[in-house]
């Protein structure tokens, strides 16, 4: 099973003898050694948090390696990507550049650019089919716009430009769904526990809305409020995101309103590269285990204590 998360510095040994193993098959040793040297440690230890890595038990199977421009705050810019021979044509760059520009989108950029040899037809073939638009040079090879010595001397690229759309945010209607603000905390505390017909706000402290409203979630019908997720991005492990706490109004269950506040906490961890999301329940949570198992979540058993003295939980994961 391959799994996409965000690069770190340490990838940069390993993506240098792919490059050099990867186009084997149409370089010379040398040649393969020299397009290496396009990928200098900098660039993982600058932009690693942008580019992304694809893998499975046996190891890294493709890359992409990109940022978004410190100049240009419109523009991402994809500098390098590798795909492992016995993976070509299953669609693996298409999904490492889509994650990547939904990445770019939710960072507020507008349009992602790229550049490729002249005579590397299948890279022109497969941007085009990306939706790239060549960006008009000073020169034509075999029809194809090329900027004459764009990286110098008799160094000609051809110059893709493709425009994103702005993030989607799905719809629910009649519900409208926002970011939280730290001014939600009486709202949200003050209907727990009539929502849930017990004692329930003692796990839902002001701490979760003050520090982690950007990544949660209020859904609002006419102005009232409708449900909601406290969710937060791990700062600690960066392919996880959690879900703390999600409550539906009584009225609004069985409206798919929880799924719709889940799929959006989707987007936006999968925007940030997260590959995980967890959650955690009690044993006794019957209809919570059901949502999350409808959800795609596996369960684990029932864990003693593991919020303290007979606070068993039962703990939730979700690939993304």
């Amino acid at each position: 099973m391959y799994h996409v998360r965000r690069a770190r510095t340490a990838d940069h040994s390993t993506l240098v003898e792919c490059v050099q193993k990867w186009w084997g098959d149409s370089r010379t040793p040398e040649q393969a050694r020299e397009l290496s040297l396009l990928l200098p440690r900098l660039f993982l230890q600058h932009f690693a948090g942008t580019s992304l890595i694809l893998e499975d038990e046996t190891g890294i199977r493709a890359f992409l390696v990109g940022f978004h421009s410190a100049d240009d705050g419109h523009r991402a810019y994809v500098h390098f990507v590798g795909v492992d021979p016995q993976l070509r044509q299953q669609g693996i760059a298409r999904r490492l550049y889509t994650r990547f520009f939904e990445r770019a989108a939710a960072a507020g950029r507008t349009e992602v650019s790229a550049i490729t040899s002249p005579h590397n037809t299948g890279s022109i073939a497969f941007h085009k089919a990306m939706g790239f638009e060549l960006d008009p040079g000073d020169h034509e090879v075999d029809g194809v716009p090329v900027h004459r010595d764009y990286d110098g001397p008799e160094q000609h690229r051809v110059v893709f430009r493709k425009k994103l759309g702005a993030p989607t945010a799905a719809v629910l209607e009649p519900f409208t769904t926002r970011a939280a603000k730290p001014e939600d905390f009486d709202a949200l505390v003050g209907v727990v526990d009539d929502w849930w017909g017990r004692p329930a706000s003692r796990d839902l402290t002001r701490v979760f809305v003050s520090h982690f409203f950007e990544t949660s979630l209020i859904a609002e019908r006419d102005g009232e409020l409708a449900g909601f997720v406290i969710g937060f991005l791990s700062p600690s492990k960066p392919e996880e995101a959690y879900i703390h706490f999600t409550g539906v109004a009584p009225a609004w269950r069985r409206t798919g309103l929880g799924r719709h506040l889940y799929e959006r906490f989707f987007e936006r961890a999968r925007a940030d590269g997260r590959t995980l999301v967890k959650a955690i329940t009690s044993p006794q949570n019957a209809r919570s285990i059901a949502f999350h198992n409808a959800m795609g979540f596996t369960n684990s058993a029932p864990i003693a204590d593991y919020d303290g003295p007979e606070l068993d939980r039962v703990t939730f994961t979700r690939p993304l």
